[in-house]
């Protein structure tokens, strides 16, 4: 039997419940994203998630949570709860007396007697008011009002429902509805029709049309309509700017932001604490929208550019072997041009993916730290107090900016070598050489702490590299992760970043971005390096939980696929591996403590303890199986048993070619026998004896990196925007016009007598030149 219901009665229109055999959940639940949300913050109470919030906002730069998704979130907590509450009053028709009545009644502390019964009118105003919560909700980011949902009480799923039986126009309960609408599990580009959207937004003014426009643009994405989610995107944004346009700040509001800096540098000195700054009003604290809006456009170009990968490569090679032969005709050359045409969309929308995924970094504060001696001294006297030490500061004039040593002069006088001339001068000389202290020192003795520099996150990613940035990975940290060793020696440099949930995903697409604009290596290196030090500092704790990045796994897979063509040293999973925290204070004041010497012997023993331990053949294979499953589980293409155990296959496949040295992602093609350790190359030598014959090539000798592409592969492991980024890395050629870039000509000045050769040069390229090739090019 057929049953259908329209949209009004809690199933979409065409929705055939016999014909299906999946799941049938809410369409919210398909949502991007969500495991970005989980945390903390779903199971706080109230009072302590405002308590954080208003501390975080009121903390000096760079805060631990971006102020606007942290108070986003607390509003969507209140308003989630609140709603779950009254839909569950609705739900049972009892006042919140007789509720409270019941409660007592059944906890056994005596009271009851009868309820009393609210009134259908009563019922649906609280259904109303429900609604108008959970539209709030999802207004303000519609991801963390999904997963906020998910942990509410089920009678809020259908509240939206039963508002519209009775109110059919009514905006909010048709926004709430959308998204609590049972659908099929894993068919939402099926079973989501645009038209509720379109209603809603054609209904709405200008100004409150910015969510739903994001929300079409999401359902467009599901749909695989990206020119449409952009063009979606683009008109929220254009709102979002519009409304910051109109919106001045009066003199009130100049003086309150007066006031809150004052509040925060007297806090920041330690005069104050975040107790003592007011309240931020609800309608004055930061929204996250715009970030939202930057973001989700951003992937959207970004998909855009791979697809157009397959059409600016297929037959190039052909192409260009024919055209060296001079062998091509019409048919050739107009297919040359549709490859033009999508090199040239590869590279546009590359460059405004790049460009609003750096707009959305720049909106998060990173700071490199204090110098290793700042860090030392406070380290130095965290420890005294905590061990009831009561250490005195060093009487040194305020005039004075070295301490001179005495323990030279005291050895010198010991050996009768030093007079009172000779260790007068000795001194001075000592005090012209002594190296000053990296602060100065404050009335009572103590070191003035200077407050360390404040970039944008989306500085580190500019042309020009920020001066006072630290190195890494030094070469201390190098050597600790191709050991395997999880220390890091560099403890003087504190670098944090302001945490936001999506700031994982949007540092590996900004990397995929400039792999697509062929970006130099050696760039795309120091912009690799840069997201690696974010990401491993990147830490939203104790409000969000560590999120899964598609974009990382996509990042992962290219540098795999076109075998890291970075050049990184160690393995990208190490070098985004979080920054351990000290053991404890002591460890920067007392080396025999648990400082990084401590630390680097525990590691030491720790690893040659592993050494000892000798993995046989049936433990790797073992532990192959267990990492493979444990991928498996966590893979959205994995629905039923028949595809786990062939996600599980693939992956055991991978892990042992990768065992063997056949597709280890950090060994050159050509060079990979020369560098590879004596170990891995007896691993390998099974595999690379076939091809080792008399008489044979270098490069036959070598094991094939992808042969497995070549066969067909049981499970596709990598998505298509990874494979699509690593063909064009290894296929796509620098330039595709033959001659010089159009911009580079540009600069050419006419040539002067006796430059005869150069005017010849400009002309020919300027002949070979190709229209489509204008403003393609990359960073260089």
């Amino acid at each position: 039997m057929v049953k259908k219901k329209s949209s009004a009665s809690g199933a979409p229109s065409g929705f055939d419940a016999s014909s299906t055999s999946s799941l049938i959940i809410c369409r919210n639940k398909h949502w991007r994203y969500i495991s970005s949300f989980h945390g903390p913050w779903l199971q706080l109470p109230p009072e302590i998630l405002d308590s954080l919030a208003h501390q975080n906002y009121t903390m000096p730069a760079p805060r631990l949570v971006d102020p606007a998704v942290f108070y986003d979130v607390v509003k969507i907590r209140r308003a989630v709860d609140e709603a779950s509450q009254d839909s569950v009053r609705a739900s049972t028709g009892l006042s919140n007396t007789a509720m409270n009545n019941s409660r007592t009644d059944f906890y056994g502390t005596g009271g009851g007697g009868p309820g009393t019964q609210l009134s259908k009118e009563r019922i649906f105003k609280i259904r109303q008011k429900a609604v108008k919560l959970l539209a709030k909700a999802f207004t303000l980011d519609e991801v963390a009002a999904s997963v906020a949902t998910m942990q509410a009480t089920s009678t809020v799923e259908d509240v939206g429902n039963h508002v519209l039986k009775r109110e059919p126009a009514n905006l909010d309960a048709k926004y709430v509805h959308f998204f609590h609408e049972k659908i099929p599990s894993r068919a939402m580009e099926q079973y989501t029709p645009l038209d509720p959207l379109n209603e809603i937004i054609s209904s709405l003014p200008l100004e409150q049309q910015a969510p739903p426009l994001r929300t079409r643009a999401l359902v467009q994405i599901f749909k695989q309509q990206w020119e449409g989610a952009a063009v979606d995107l683009t008109a929220a944004l254009r709102i979002t700017e519009e409304l910051k346009r109109m919106h001045k700040p009066n003199k009130q509001e100049l003086e309150l932001a007066s006031r809150m800096r004052e509040e925060q540098e007297a806090w920041n000195k330690g005069s104050r604490d975040w107790k003592s700054v007011p309240l931020v009003k609800e309608e004055d604290q930061p929204k996250s929208l715009e970030m939202q809006l930057l973001f989700n456009r951003a992937g959207v170009y970004l998909t855009i550019a791979c697809q157009s990968v397959p059409a600016a490569l297929h037959g190039l090679k052909e192409y260009q072997a024919a055209h060296e032969k001079g062998e091509t005709n019409g048919v050739d050359a107009k297919a040359q041009a549709l490859r033009l045409e999508a090199r040239k969309k590869v590279k546009t929308y590359a460059k405004r993916a790049l460009k609003d995924y750096i707009a959305f970094l720049s909106h998060f504060d990173y700071t490199p730290g204090l110098p290793f001696e700042i860090t030392n001294e406070i380290m130095r006297r965290v420890y005294d107090l905590a061990n009831g030490t009561k250490t005195q500061p060093p009487s040194i004039p305020k005039s004075r900016l070295v301490e001179l040593n005495d323990s030279s002069d005291e050895a010198a006088s010991e050996n009768g070598e030093a007079t009172p001339a000779s260790s007068t001068s000795a001194a001075v000389v000592k005090h012209q050489k002594a190296r000053p202290e990296p602060f100065e020192r404050g009335e009572d003795g103590w070191p003035k702490f200077p407050a360390p520099r404040i970039h944008p996150a989306g500085a580190l990613f500019a042309e020009r590299p920020i001066p006072d940035l630290p190195p890494f990975p030094s070469e201390e940290t190098t050597a600790a992760m191709q050991n395997n060793d999880t220390i890091n020696q560099a403890f003087g440099s504190r670098e944090a970043v302001t945490y936001h949930p999506l700031l994982t995903d949007a540092l590996h697409s900004l990397l995929l971005c400039h792999s697509l604009l062929q970006t130099s290596p050696t760039e795309l290196l120091r912009h690799a390096h840069n997201a690696a030090r974010l990401a491993r500092i990147a830490d939203g704790y104790p409000i969000f939980q560590a999120a899964r990045s598609p974009a990382r796994a996509d990042w992962i897979e290219v540098l795999r696929r076109a075998n890291n063509w970075l050049g990184l040293s160690v393995p990208w999973q190490k070098l985004c591996a979080p920054a351990p925290l000290p053991d404890a204070a002591g460890g920067w004041a007392k080396e025999g403590g648990g400082g990084p010497g401590a630390l680097a012997k525990r590691a030491a023993a720790g690893a040659s303890a592993d050494a000892k331990k000798e993995e046989t053949a049936d433990q790797k294979r073992e532990r192959i199986k267990q990492e493979s499953i444990i991928e498996a589980l966590s893979d959205d293409r994995v629905v039923d048993e028949e595809s786990f155990q062939r996600a599980v296959r693939a992956r055991e496949r991978r892990a042992m070619e990768d065992e063997q040295g056949i597709s280890g992602p950090l060994k050159d093609r050509e060079h990979a026998v020369e560098e590879a350790p004596a170990d891995a190359a007896e691993r390998a030598a099974p595999a690379t004896a076939a091809a080792a014959t008399p008489g044979a090539t270098d490069t036959a000798a070598q094991p094939k990196r992808w042969a497995q592409d070549e066969n067909g592969r049981e499970y596709p492991i990598s998505t298509d925007r990874a494979e699509a980024i690593s063909r064009w890395i290894k296929e796509a050629p620098l330039s595709m016009g033959g001659g010089k870039k159009k911009k580079a000509t540009r600069k050419k000045k006419p040539a002067v007598n006796g430059h005869a050769n150069g005017v010849h040069e400009v002309a020919d390229g300027l002949r070979e030149l190709n229209v489509d090739e204008d403003g393609e090019e990359g960073p260089d």
